[in-house]
């Protein structure tokens, strides 16, 4: 069995202190009132998918999926939790439902999740592999927000269930999005062609921000994208020729096209913070997180650090996109299963897309020492979590 995470409560205390940055500073003692945040809304793709794709009926996700945390597919691609669920957890909040999932009464007062596995910023064409784009989330938004604020104006029957008015303009807003529109368009784009597109890709992005703005959002908490070079699906695809790969055997150019959006990201949340008066943006550069993690693995506890946990194929990337993990197909006339590794907590690597609940958490305990963020808040830490899971 995996070892757990630290307890709620002591992660809990990690992040409010993050608070003092987020709500502009203040004295200590104010932390815990400034983060008593009463709901989040997130808004993405699969790395913080929690069941959208899935209530969509787009697909179903069959075990091992969800079999570390959840015992059973839990509608997110992954064996156990997401960053957003350990960062929920450190705010002493329940995890978030996805917006389209009505079966089992959600309870939403705590805020929704409108991410979608598979979404990008820009606008859905009709090969995209998800039609909930960036923009439609933000549409989904506004109509989930005016429906509540006429389920209110009736009384106070749906009260405990839904958010309160002021929880849109006091509430937090949380972005993983953007690492789609980059991955896909490599499979038919040169480099140069990818890297031109990026403008384009975080003019979508900040029209969505101002929209939320517009409705009172106030409080943004932005991630950056990952190194897609080093997702097992790229390095299968694109690593065939050794020269393509980096020191740390990732495709290079997907790496230097995935820095290359964040450094506009990060200055797009610069010019929006002289822009949007009253509003605080934080940045946190999960790249870094995670090719650190990549790079220094058995640092951290784990064994393999590219290789998938749940594939076919076998080392060193155990991934064919032939044979989704979890799936048994007929190849080359003989029946074959991407099977789960026995212990996911050795693997940084999910799925060949997505990573291990342990890899997830190790990146949370780094979003919360405050090191990654700007604006920082590290000198407000009053210790730091070890991660180890």
């Amino acid at each position: 069995m995996p070892r757990p995470p630290p307890a709620a409560a002591t992660v809990a205390l990690l992040f409010a202190a993050a608070a003092l940055c987020l709500s502009g500073g203040g004295r200590a003692a104010e932390a815990s009132s400034e983060f008593n945040y009463p709901a989040v809304f997130n808004f993405g793709d699969s790395n913080s998918d929690t069941g959208g794709r899935v209530a969509a009926g787009f697909e179903s996700i069959a075990p091992p999926y969800g079999s570390t945390f959840f015992g059973a597919p839990s509608g997110r691609v992954c064996d156990g939790r997401l960053i957003i669920d350990f960062l929920m957890d450190a705010m002493d909040m329940p995890f978030l439902n996805a917006y389209l999932d009505s079966v089992g009464a959600p309870n939403l007062r705590a805020g929704v999740n409108f991410a979608q596995a598979g979404c990008s910023i820009t606008p859905a064409t009709a090969t995209s592999v998800s039609p909930f784009s960036f923009g439609l989330q933000i549409k989904q938004f506004l109509a989930f927000k005016d429906k509540v604020t006429k389920l209110l104006s009736k009384g106070d029957r749906y009260r405990r269930y839904i958010p309160q008015v002021d929880y849109f303009s006091h509430g937090l807003y949380m972005f993983d999005v953007g690492q789609n529109d980059l991955a896909g368009e490599f499979y038919w784009k040169s480099e140069d062609q990818v890297a031109a597109s990026i403008p384009t890709i975080l003019l979508e992005f900040e029209t969505g921000l101002k929209k939320l703005y517009e409705q009172g959002a106030r409080k943004f908490w932005i991630h950056n994208t990952g190194p897609l070079g080093c997702l097992p699906q790229n390095v299968a695809f694109f690593g065939k020729d050794p020269s393509q790969l980096d020191e740390l055997h990732c495709v290079a150019k997907h790496n230097r096209v995935a820095k290359l959006f964040n450094l506009q990201l990060h200055a797009l949340c610069t010019k929006l913070r002289g822009e949007l008066a009253g509003s605080s943006i934080t940045y946190v550069d999960i790249y870094t997180i995670k090719y650190s993690l990549i790079a220094n693995y058995s640092r951290y506890g784990f064994e393999n650090p590219i290789q998938a946990c749940c594939g076919y194929g076998g080392p060193p990337l155990n991934y064919d996109s032939k044979v989704p993990c979890g799936q048994t197909v007929s190849l080359d006339g003989n029946l074959v299963t991407a099977k789960g590794c026995k212990d996911s907590t050795e693997f940084v690597n999910w799925d060949g897309i997505h990573y291990t609940e342990a890899a997830n958490f190790h990146i949370a305990s780094q979003i919360l020492t405050g090191r990654y963020a700007d604006p920082p808040f590290a000198d407000k830490m009053p210790f730091l979590i070890k991660p180890k899971f």
